[in-house]
């Protein structure tokens, strides 16, 4: 079928690099087309509605792993309901100035600053008029006896700078107004009680908003709370959160096809990870692969306020992975698993004797392995290793908890003192490798295609191959043409990586000097 200029009609082949779906006769044609409003409509997906999970985006095209799906700005970011002290201008945390006993205030609101410079930041200035109209004291102060005090003062920052866009941005409120909020679900729980207690009356009786009513405070909240991404700003220790209206369409699914990238200005940016078909749901996970299903429901009934009924949460044995199971005490063969995972209370049943166990003892020992395994030393992987012999007879050997502690040890291994590249064992480098190797296998179910877990494992595993063949070459135990062939094995490895990873910000120096590194090793 023939194409045609969508400006001027005549035949044309140029087509729109992002919606694919519009084609040019030229450049100049393009650049007139995308300043009149097809920067506005240039999308590769669409909004879509049914019964089982509302609005979500499928892909109006073919989507290819690895493109960019969709980039946005915030609409609103700002610090967690309860957060340690942090810049309103810049997001950074805070630290005391030299020769300071005290944290750099706002000249005019009074509230901590990194600076000066900070007072002028566009994110703080809506805020900042209304602030200083108060007699409101900020009561966050530097405390040298507890440095990571989270101040709950700041549960009214993100609120107040959405309810501010009304006046300073009416469609970007608009758009926000209209996004999920589970606001009767939330008004039922203690936090929501806590915060409505509080930031009502801060809002309407200390700023005199009394525009806004009560309903429309708590529901600025509560949409922060259900569509809100969590940002750890580049090259800054903070978490901040951050609402992108279009991005918050994607629907979550445990096994989901995109990952999402945060730039060095807050900017997000939803890259596809495997291909998607025209047509098809394009989703995010909102949790984590490492989580098994019971937590992670759980998480996303408390943070997000739905039930996923995902096919690997529907799914006793999370898509034969077995995340969940524990090995049965009884007849010492089976596996224990739910016998409904879509309800929290069901009872879990041995595959082999039929052995039974109750949801709530199994809810306790996720909950004591997790406390257990917050305890552990983050400098010492003997200590996750004795985890792992500990429960090898409890817990299944692909168990979420097992896991865990095994990608830990991948990140151990190589990092820290005494457990550095050069200094381990021969046995340590072979034992980084078979994790990685396993971890791999896991990712690929989990999170499949072009995933960070699986950029961040790949090039772990190109490090460990590459000083393990060297070694062996030193060691006489390697020939030239063995040497040569495993550092071609690592090179695919880290050219893999390379494709999924130099998008992250920061790593593209890195990445690029690693490939020139071992492309050396090659000559």
């Amino acid at each position: 079928m023939s194409q045609i200029c969508v400006v001027c009609g005549v035949s044309a082949a140029l087509k729109c690099g992002g919606c694919k779906m519009v084609v040019y006769c030229g450049k100049e044609h393009q650049k007139s087309d995308w300043k009149s409003g097809h920067k506005n409509r240039c999308k590769c997906f669409e909004i879509a509605t049914n019964n089982q999970i509302g609005r979500h985006c499928i892909a109006a095209r073919d989507i290819k792993q690895n493109e960019i799906i969709l980039r946005e700005q915030p609409l609103v970011l700002g610090p967690k309901l309860a957060s340690p002290a942090i810049c309103l201008g810049c997001n950074q945390n805070l630290e005391l100035k030299r020769n300071a006993t005290n944290f750099y205030k706002c000249s005019k609101c009074k509230w901590p600053l990194c600076g000066q410079s900070c007072e002028k930041s566009k994110l703080h200035t809506a805020e900042c008029s209304r602030l200083q109209t108060t007699s409101f004291k900020c009561p966050i102060d530097y405390v040298a006896a507890d440095r990571n005090k989270k101040e709950s003062a700041y549960c009214t920052i993100v609120p107040l700078r959405c309810l501010l866009l009304k006046k300073e941005n009416p469609s970007g409120f608009k758009a926000l107004m209209n996004l999920e909020d589970h606001l009767d679900e939330r008004m039922k729980t203690p936090v929501y009680n806590v915060l409505r207690a509080n930031l009502v009356p801060f809002i309407r009786n200390v700023l005199g908003l009394t525009e806004f009513d009560e309903k429309t405070i708590m529901k600025t909240a509560a949409i922060f709370d259900t569509n809100s991404f969590e940002i750890r700003p580049f090259k800054q220790q903070s978490k901040i959160r951050a609402v992108y209206p279009q991005s918050s369409m994607f629907s979550h699914d445990c096994v989901p096809n995109t990952r999402h990238v945060f730039t060095e200005n807050n900017e997000i940016l939803m890259i596809a990870t495997v291909d998607i078909p025209k047509g098809s749901v394009i989703n995010v996970t909102y949790t984590q692969a490492l989580k098994n299903t019971m937590d992670r429901r759980e998480h996303l009934q408390q943070a997000k306020c739905f039930d996923c009924r995902c096919m690997r949460c529907s799914d006793p044995t999370e898509l034969q992975t077995y995340f969940g199971a524990v090995n049965c005490s009884q007849c010492k063969i089976g596996k224990v698993t739910s016998t409904d995972t879509l309800d929290v209370s069901s009872v879990w049943r041995c595959d082999h004797c039929g052995h039974e166990i109750s949801a709530k003892q199994i809810k306790c020992g996720n909950a004591a392995l997790q406390n257990e395994i917050a305890k552990l030393s983050r400098n010492d992987p003997r200590e996750f290793e004795q985890f792992l012999i500990k429960y090898a007879e409890t817990l299944h050997p692909l168990n979420s908890h097992v896991m865990q502690i095994k990608y830990a040890l991948t990140q151990l291994y190589g990092n820290v003192p005494g457990f550095t590249l050069g200094e381990m064992t021969d046995a340590a480098i072979q034992r980084k490798i078979d994790l990685c190797e396993e971890l791999l296998k896991i990712a690929a179910v989990l999170e499949p295609g072009a995933g960070r877990f699986r950029g961040l494992l790949l090039l772990d595993l190109q490090e460990c191959l590459t000083v393990q063949a060297q070694r062996r070459f030193n060691e006489n135990s390697l020939t030239k043409e063995g040497v040569e062939e495993r550092l071609m094995e690592s090179m695919n490895y880290l050219q893999e990586a390379v494709s999924i990873l130099k998008i992250e910000p920061g790593m593209e120096k890195m990445l690029e000097e690693r490939v020139k590194t071992l492309a050396i090793e090659l000559e």
